[in-house]
Formats: C-alpha cells, structure tokens, sequence
C-alpha cells in the first residue's frame, strides 16, 4: 500500500472547491476530494482600526494523495486556488496516520 498524504486547503468562498475537485478528478485522476463550508474570523476580517470583527465563510477542501505526487499536486492548488493574494487563504499537506504530537501513546 502506498504511503498517503492529506492536503488541506482553506479558501476563500470565491473559490469554486467543485471546480478544482473536477479538475484533479480529469487531470491527476484524483477522485478523494472532501469539501465543506467554514466560518470564522480571522485579520481579513477587520472593517476598520476599533472595528467589529465580521465572521466570513470558508471553504474547506481536502485531498488525498499518494506520497510521490503530493507535492505536484500541492503545487498545483496553490496556483489554481490563488492563494498567493491577500486573504487568500491556507494550503498545508500531511502524511496521513503522522502522529500530531511527537512522543504521543
């Protein structure tokens, strides 16, 4: 069995996480995408100095892949999801069953 990784992105609700899945799905032949929405606040969010922090939407989208392609595959979200912009989000990748704490039973 090949070693797995999970990339996980959170977007901007502007970008079209169904539009990305089919692309992956036609170009890389990857069919294990999950996606859901997200709200929250975060520094984009702050109207003004003082002001309210408004929440705004997320989308949350995953992928899974084997270990060889990840980082193609990693590079190629970030392009197409624009995350280089202002407020464009996060792109982050784990090998999947990696413990999150080094040590822990």
């Amino acid at each position: 069995m090949s070693d797995q990784h999970l990339i996980t992105a959170i977007l901007p609700e502007d970008v079209d996480t169904l539009d990305l899945a089919a692309v992956l799905e036609r170009d890389f032949a990857i069919s294990a995408t999950f996606r859901h929405s997200a709200r929250g606040v975060g520094r984009t969010t702050r109207r003004r100095r003082r002001a309210t922090l408004i929440p705004e939407r997320r989308n949350v989208f995953y992928v899974i892949v084997e270990a060889e392609r990840a980082e193609s595959v990693l590079t190629w979200l970030l392009e197409a999801a624009r995350v280089d912009r202002y407020g464009g989000g996060l792109v982050f990748e784990r090998r999947l069953g990696q413990t999150l704490l080094a040590g822990a039973d």
